[in-house]
């Protein structure tokens, strides 16, 4: 049986190129480190192929979420990332991407190198758990790709995150 999490009405994202200013990078070229640690905040995943008869419907789409100016993994969604793993283990043909974000506080620069730490520390932990680097392309949208444009922490919440993608 397959295990589906339904995200949090969440305004839409723009799927396709990353922005002129984001940072692109294949996780075998990366050497960014990724700590893990707890956060109060659930997994959130959401299905954008439910139905297709390929290994992208048990790869759902997910969201981790992290804590203000960190790039640490939280208990709490590494059970959605060892789903991910077990996936990407089980059909070598799928790809991903990760896209590591940040919420608006800070400057574009900082913002893009968090959400690149962000985007490498999901990209190491799902190879630690088996997943191929060859499966996995990293990049950040820093602030850019807000899901959420109020100004108060549970807005800021949302956006902290990596968007786990498949191809």
């Amino acid at each position: 049986m397959k295990s589906i999490w339904f995200a949090l009405p969440l305004c839409a994202l723009v799927v396709g190129c990353a922005h002129p200013k984001s940072n692109v990078k294949d996780a075998n070229s990366a050497n960014s480190s990724g700590t893990t640690s707890t956060n109060s905040k659930e997994p959130v995943a959401k299905s954008s192929t439910e139905g297709s008869g390929d290994g992208k419907a048990a790869c759902a789409d997910a969201k981790i979420h992290f804590e203000f100016n960190s790039a640490t993994i939280a208990e709490s969604d590494k059970p959605l990332l060892q789903s991910s793993a077990e996936c990407l283990k089980a059909d070598h043909k799928l790809h991903i991407t990760i896209e590591g974000n940040a919420d608006e506080r800070g400057t574009e620069e900082y913002n893009l190198a968090l959400g690149d730490q962000r985007a490498q520390a999901v990209s190491k932990y799902l190879q630690a758990l088996g997943a191929s680097g060859l499966q996995l392309k990293t990049v950040s949208y820093g602030k850019e790709n807000p899901v959420c444009s109020e100004h108060d922490e549970a807005c800021w919440q949302q956006n902290r995150r990596a968007s786990i993608k498949v191809k």
